[in-house]
Protein backbone atom coordinates (compact mmCIF):
# COMPACT_ATOMS: atom_id res chain seq x y z
CA UNK A 1 0.00 0.00 0.00
CA UNK A 2 1.22 3.60 -1.47
CA UNK A 3 1.56 6.25 1.44
CA UNK A 4 1.45 9.52 -0.61
CA UNK A 5 3.71 12.99 -0.27
CA UNK A 6 3.25 15.67 -1.99
CA UNK A 7 6.37 17.96 -0.15
CA UNK A 8 9.22 17.73 2.13
CA UNK A 9 7.81 17.99 5.31
CA UNK A 10 5.49 15.11 5.92
CA UNK A 11 7.61 13.15 4.09
CA UNK A 12 10.73 13.62 6.73
CA UNK A 13 8.04 12.88 9.41
CA UNK A 14 7.67 9.56 8.00
CA UNK A 15 11.06 8.54 7.56
CA UNK A 16 11.48 9.44 11.04
CA UNK A 17 8.83 7.37 11.95
CA UNK A 18 9.88 3.82 10.42
CA UNK A 19 13.94 4.68 10.61
CA UNK A 20 14.34 2.08 13.18
CA UNK A 21 12.05 -0.74 11.79
CA UNK A 22 13.60 0.16 8.40
CA UNK A 23 17.72 -0.22 9.66
CA UNK A 24 16.96 -3.21 11.87
CA UNK A 25 14.63 -5.23 9.03
CA UNK A 26 17.44 -4.44 6.32
CA UNK A 27 20.18 -5.24 8.48
CA UNK A 28 18.63 -8.61 8.93
CA UNK A 29 18.46 -8.95 5.29
CA UNK A 30 21.37 -8.41 3.63
CA UNK A 31 22.89 -11.29 6.14
CA UNK A 32 20.00 -13.37 4.04
CA UNK A 33 20.75 -15.41 0.75
CA UNK A 34 16.93 -15.89 0.30
CA UNK A 35 13.88 -14.99 2.24
CA UNK A 36 9.96 -15.46 1.01
CA UNK A 37 8.23 -12.97 0.20
CA UNK A 38 5.03 -11.97 -1.39
CA UNK A 39 5.00 -10.70 -4.97
CA UNK A 40 2.53 -8.75 -6.29
CA UNK A 41 3.11 -9.67 -10.00
CA UNK A 42 3.21 -13.41 -9.22
CA UNK A 43 -0.04 -12.77 -6.42
CA UNK A 44 1.15 -15.01 -4.28
CA UNK A 45 4.54 -16.12 -1.85
CA UNK A 46 8.01 -16.92 -3.64
CA UNK A 47 11.24 -16.79 -2.90
CA UNK A 48 13.24 -13.75 -3.15
CA UNK A 49 17.29 -13.72 -3.48
CA UNK A 50 18.20 -11.24 -1.36
CA UNK A 51 21.57 -10.06 -3.33
CA UNK A 52 21.59 -9.47 -7.01
CA UNK A 53 25.35 -8.69 -7.17
CA UNK A 54 25.26 -4.89 -7.14
CA UNK A 55 26.98 -3.39 -3.75
CA UNK A 56 27.58 -0.38 -1.50
CA UNK A 57 30.89 -1.27 -0.16
CA UNK A 58 29.91 -4.62 0.82
CA UNK A 59 26.53 -3.63 1.23
CA UNK A 60 24.08 -5.60 -1.10
CA UNK A 61 21.63 -2.87 -2.99
CA UNK A 62 18.63 -3.74 -2.04
CA UNK A 63 16.72 -1.46 -4.34
CA UNK A 64 18.06 -4.19 -7.27
CA UNK A 65 17.97 -7.17 -5.26
CA UNK A 66 15.08 -9.35 -3.48
CA UNK A 67 14.72 -10.47 -6.96
CA UNK A 68 11.44 -13.09 -7.20
CA UNK A 69 11.78 -16.11 -8.72
CA UNK A 70 9.57 -14.73 -11.50
CA UNK A 71 12.63 -12.44 -12.05
CA UNK A 72 11.30 -9.37 -10.52
CA UNK A 73 13.39 -6.71 -8.30
CA UNK A 74 12.50 -4.97 -5.55
CA UNK A 75 12.57 -2.09 -7.78
CA UNK A 76 10.54 -3.49 -10.85
CA UNK A 77 7.82 -4.78 -8.09
CA UNK A 78 7.60 -1.49 -6.99
CA UNK A 79 6.81 0.17 -10.59
CA UNK A 80 4.66 -2.77 -11.86
CA UNK A 81 2.38 -2.45 -8.21
CA UNK A 82 1.71 1.32 -9.33
CA UNK A 83 1.09 0.72 -12.85
CA UNK A 84 -1.48 -2.04 -11.63
CA UNK A 85 -2.61 0.08 -9.14
CA UNK A 86 -3.11 3.06 -11.53
CA UNK A 87 -5.37 1.09 -14.33
CA UNK A 88 -7.20 -1.28 -11.87
CA UNK A 89 -10.58 -1.46 -12.96
CA UNK A 90 -9.84 0.24 -16.02
CA UNK A 91 -10.56 -1.04 -19.58
CA UNK A 92 -9.10 -0.10 -23.26
CA UNK A 93 -6.24 2.06 -21.24
CA UNK A 94 -3.15 3.41 -23.17
CA UNK A 95 -0.05 2.35 -21.79
CA UNK A 96 3.52 3.04 -22.71
CA UNK A 97 6.65 2.08 -20.82
CA UNK A 98 10.38 3.21 -22.05
CA UNK A 99 11.76 0.06 -21.68
CA UNK A 100 11.18 -3.48 -23.89
CA UNK A 101 14.32 -5.55 -23.00
CA UNK A 102 13.48 -6.15 -19.56
CA UNK A 103 11.83 -8.81 -17.32
CA UNK A 104 9.78 -5.65 -16.17
CA UNK A 105 8.51 -4.82 -19.50
CA UNK A 106 7.27 -9.08 -20.09
CA UNK A 107 5.82 -9.35 -16.41
CA UNK A 108 3.95 -5.81 -17.81
CA UNK A 109 3.14 -7.32 -21.25
CA UNK A 110 1.43 -10.19 -19.86
CA UNK A 111 -0.72 -8.13 -17.52
CA UNK A 112 -1.60 -5.65 -20.04
CA UNK A 113 -1.27 -7.09 -23.61
CA UNK A 114 -1.23 -3.66 -25.66
CA UNK A 115 1.26 -1.94 -23.34
CA UNK A 116 3.82 -0.21 -26.06
CA UNK A 117 7.45 -0.84 -25.05
CA UNK A 118 10.48 0.87 -26.36
CA UNK A 119 14.26 1.84 -25.67
CA UNK A 120 16.39 4.80 -26.51
CA UNK A 121 18.46 3.36 -29.41
CA UNK A 122 20.94 5.93 -29.79
CA UNK A 123 21.17 9.53 -31.35
CA UNK A 124 19.71 10.76 -34.51
CA UNK A 125 17.49 7.50 -34.55
CA UNK A 126 14.01 8.37 -35.86
CA UNK A 127 11.39 7.76 -33.19
CA UNK A 128 9.11 4.95 -33.90
CA UNK A 129 10.94 3.15 -35.93
CA UNK A 130 11.38 -0.77 -35.08
CA UNK A 131 15.51 -1.98 -34.54
CA UNK A 132 15.91 -5.47 -33.46
CA UNK A 133 18.52 -5.86 -30.25
CA UNK A 134 19.68 -8.92 -29.03
CA UNK A 135 17.01 -11.13 -31.54
CA UNK A 136 14.16 -8.25 -30.20
CA UNK A 137 12.34 -6.38 -31.95
CA UNK A 138 12.83 -2.64 -30.36
CA UNK A 139 10.86 0.47 -31.17
CA UNK A 140 12.86 3.49 -30.61
CA UNK A 141 11.95 6.49 -28.45
CA UNK A 142 14.14 9.37 -26.62
CA UNK A 143 11.91 10.77 -23.94
CA UNK A 144 13.38 14.37 -24.89
CA UNK A 145 11.23 13.95 -28.61
CA UNK A 146 8.79 11.23 -27.91
CA UNK A 147 7.32 9.94 -31.24
CA UNK A 148 3.55 9.31 -29.73
CA UNK A 149 0.82 11.93 -30.98
CA UNK A 150 -0.14 14.82 -28.44
CA UNK A 151 -2.75 13.54 -25.61
CA UNK A 152 -2.68 9.59 -26.81
CA UNK A 153 -1.44 7.78 -24.26
CA UNK A 154 -3.22 7.16 -20.84
CA UNK A 155 -0.21 6.17 -18.53
CA UNK A 156 3.36 6.62 -19.69
CA UNK A 157 6.10 4.77 -17.11
CA UNK A 158 10.00 5.05 -16.86
CA UNK A 159 12.12 3.37 -14.47
CA UNK A 160 15.19 4.84 -13.81
CA UNK A 161 15.97 7.01 -16.75
CA UNK A 162 15.39 10.43 -15.89
CA UNK A 163 18.75 10.85 -13.98
CA UNK A 164 20.53 10.25 -17.61
CA UNK A 165 18.89 13.01 -19.11
CA UNK A 166 20.58 16.38 -19.43
CA UNK A 167 17.74 18.06 -20.71
CA UNK A 168 15.59 16.88 -18.38
CA UNK A 169 12.89 19.63 -17.99
CA UNK A 170 12.49 19.35 -21.96
CA UNK A 171 11.78 15.53 -21.12
CA UNK A 172 8.84 16.83 -18.56
CA UNK A 173 7.38 18.75 -21.44
CA UNK A 174 7.29 15.57 -23.82
CA UNK A 175 6.04 13.29 -21.19
CA UNK A 176 2.92 16.39 -20.58
CA UNK A 177 2.41 16.44 -24.06
CA UNK A 178 1.67 13.10 -25.22
CA UNK A 179 -0.95 12.30 -22.14
CA UNK A 180 -4.25 13.06 -22.54
CA UNK A 181 -6.54 15.12 -20.18
CA UNK A 182 -6.84 13.14 -17.02
CA UNK A 183 -3.79 10.68 -17.87
CA UNK A 184 -0.73 9.94 -15.21
CA UNK A 185 2.87 9.90 -15.22
CA UNK A 186 4.49 7.44 -13.13
CA UNK A 187 8.45 7.07 -12.48
CA UNK A 188 11.24 6.31 -10.57
CA UNK A 189 14.73 7.89 -10.52
CA UNK A 190 17.39 8.32 -7.68
CA UNK A 191 15.72 10.70 -5.32
CA UNK A 192 17.42 12.52 -2.43
CA UNK A 193 15.07 13.52 0.42
CA UNK A 194 17.53 15.87 1.78
CA UNK A 195 17.85 17.87 -1.63
CA UNK A 196 15.71 20.86 -2.11
CA UNK A 197 17.00 21.05 -5.97
CA UNK A 198 18.45 19.17 -8.39
CA UNK A 199 22.11 17.93 -7.88
CA UNK A 200 23.78 18.58 -11.22
CA UNK A 201 27.07 15.98 -11.77
CA UNK A 202 27.53 16.31 -15.34
CA UNK A 203 26.70 18.95 -18.38
CA UNK A 204 26.81 19.04 -22.60
CA UNK A 205 28.14 22.29 -23.37
CA UNK A 206 26.89 24.09 -26.37
CA UNK A 207 30.17 22.43 -28.53
CA UNK A 208 28.01 18.68 -27.68
CA UNK A 209 31.14 17.96 -25.26
CA UNK A 210 30.62 16.79 -22.55
CA UNK A 211 31.86 18.36 -18.95
CA UNK A 212 32.01 16.05 -15.68
CA UNK A 213 31.37 18.36 -12.73
CA UNK A 214 31.92 15.88 -10.30
CA UNK A 215 32.91 11.71 -9.85
CA UNK A 216 31.01 10.22 -13.57
CA UNK A 217 28.58 8.11 -11.74
CA UNK A 218 27.02 5.12 -14.30
CA UNK A 219 24.25 3.04 -14.35
CA UNK A 220 23.76 -0.23 -16.40
CA UNK A 221 22.20 0.01 -19.18
CA UNK A 222 20.83 -2.77 -21.46
CA UNK A 223 21.54 -1.23 -24.74
CA UNK A 224 25.24 0.61 -24.02
CA UNK A 225 27.76 -1.40 -22.30
CA UNK A 226 29.74 1.30 -21.30
CA UNK A 227 26.59 2.25 -19.27
CA UNK A 228 24.36 5.15 -18.76
CA UNK A 229 26.29 8.79 -17.54
CA UNK A 230 24.19 10.73 -14.37
CA UNK A 231 23.70 13.98 -15.46
CA UNK A 232 21.38 14.36 -11.96
CA UNK A 233 20.50 13.66 -8.90
CA UNK A 234 17.02 14.50 -8.04
CA UNK A 235 15.37 16.15 -5.34
CA UNK A 236 11.97 17.83 -3.74
CA UNK A 237 12.68 20.61 -6.60
CA UNK A 238 11.91 18.29 -9.38
CA UNK A 239 7.83 17.83 -8.07
CA UNK A 240 8.25 21.34 -8.96
CA UNK A 241 9.44 21.25 -12.53
CA UNK A 242 6.43 18.77 -12.95
CA UNK A 243 4.01 21.23 -11.68
CA UNK A 244 5.60 24.12 -13.93
CA UNK A 245 4.99 21.57 -16.77
CA UNK A 246 1.39 21.84 -16.20
CA UNK A 247 1.18 18.75 -14.22
CA UNK A 248 -1.32 18.37 -11.20
CA UNK A 249 -1.70 16.22 -8.03
CA UNK A 250 2.08 15.57 -8.34
CA UNK A 251 2.74 13.35 -5.63
CA UNK A 252 5.87 10.91 -4.04
CA UNK A 253 4.45 7.35 -3.18
CA UNK A 254 6.53 4.83 -0.82
CA UNK A 255 5.27 1.46 -0.37
CA UNK A 256 7.53 0.23 2.34
CA UNK A 257 5.89 -3.91 2.84
CA UNK A 258 9.65 -5.98 4.35
CA UNK A 259 7.38 -9.35 3.55
CA UNK A 260 6.50 -7.97 -0.16
CA UNK A 261 10.51 -7.30 -0.52
CA UNK A 262 10.05 -3.13 -0.77
CA UNK A 263 12.48 -1.99 1.29
CA UNK A 264 15.24 0.67 0.79
CA UNK A 265 18.47 0.69 -1.16
CA UNK A 266 20.10 -0.10 1.67
CA UNK A 267 22.48 2.72 1.54
CA UNK A 268 25.04 2.87 4.28
CA UNK A 269 25.02 6.75 3.96
CA UNK A 270 21.68 7.42 5.16
CA UNK A 271 21.01 10.80 5.31
CA UNK A 272 22.36 10.90 1.63
CA UNK A 273 21.99 8.16 -0.39
CA UNK A 274 19.65 5.95 1.45
CA UNK A 275 16.59 5.96 -0.78
CA UNK A 276 12.90 4.10 0.02
CA UNK A 277 10.97 2.43 -2.14
CA UNK A 278 9.31 5.21 -3.79
CA UNK A 279 7.60 6.47 -7.03
CA UNK A 280 6.71 9.63 -8.21
CA UNK A 281 3.03 10.48 -9.92
CA UNK A 282 2.14 13.06 -11.92
CA UNK A 283 -1.51 13.23 -13.22
CA UNK A 284 -2.48 15.94 -16.51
Amino acid sequence: MFTWFNGKHDFLQYVTQIKSYQLEAERYLSLQQEVPGYCGACRRVRNFTVNSGVYFGTLPNLREGLVCECGLSNRNRLIYSAVALEVEDHADVQIAILERISILYKRLQETFPEIIGSEYIGERVQGGTVHTVSGISVRHESITELSFSKCSLDVIVHNDVLEHVFDYKKALEELYRVLRKGGTLIFTCPFFFRLERELQKARILADGSLELLMEPEYHGDPINAQGALTFYHYGWGLLDDLVRCGFRDVRVGVNYDVFAGLVSNNHPEYEYGNMLPLIIRAVK
